[in-house]
């Protein structure tokens, strides 16, 4: 579980989706991307905010779900580049290292903060190393992120996506 959450982010062999224009369209008009949004409850399971360059490179401030419990998150910085459509960053365990683990809005006690920050590096070392990019398909009105792994699909790490702008309300949660 913990994987998928900060993954946010489809089968060996598959090839990925055409992609858009500009991926990062809607970050350039401000927008959040929220992943796993909850229309009902104005939730995501993380939300991205990007602060995107002319020449396509990206700095990214995450902040997601970690565990069951939805006051536990994890804020991380990331960076990486639009490549073929695709929005694509190395997996760096060292990103999640350095990440702050919050609860109702405040660092964890220390002992709670060794436990799930070793949950959380334990399950990204398998792709640590390895670029992950996304491209959205877009079917009956519903956005999905299609997800590669050093450029082959993972299905497991599809989720539905979508773009808020701040003043929508959007926070993380369930």
């Amino acid at each position: 579980m913990i994987a998928a959450l900060l993954l946010a982010g489809l089968l060996a062999g598959q090839s990925a989706p055409a992609a858009s224009a500009d991926p990062l369209a809607p970050a350039r008009e401000g927008k959040l991307r929220c992943i796993a949004p909850n229309a009902a409850r104005l939730t995501c399971h993380a939300i991205i905010r990007y602060k995107v360059d002319s020449d396509g490179d990206f700095d990214a401030t995450v902040t997601g779900l970690v565990s069951r419990d939805s006051t536990v998150l994890l804020r991380y910085k990331t960076f990486g580049r639009v490549e073929q459509g695709g929005v694509c960053a190395m997996m760096r365990t060292s990103d999640f290292q350095n990440g702050t683990l919050l609860s109702s809005g405040r660092p964890l006690a220390p002992n709670a903060d060794n436990a799930i920050r070793l949950q959380v590096l334990g399950a990204v070392q398998p792709i640590q190393g390895k670029k992950r990019c996304y491209l959205d398909r877009t079917e009956d009105g519903v956005t999905r992120s299609v997800v590669t792994l050093d450029g082959v699909v993972h299905p497991e790490l599809s989720q539905t996506v979508t773009w808020v702008a701040p003043g929508e309300g959007y926070a993380v949660g369930r």
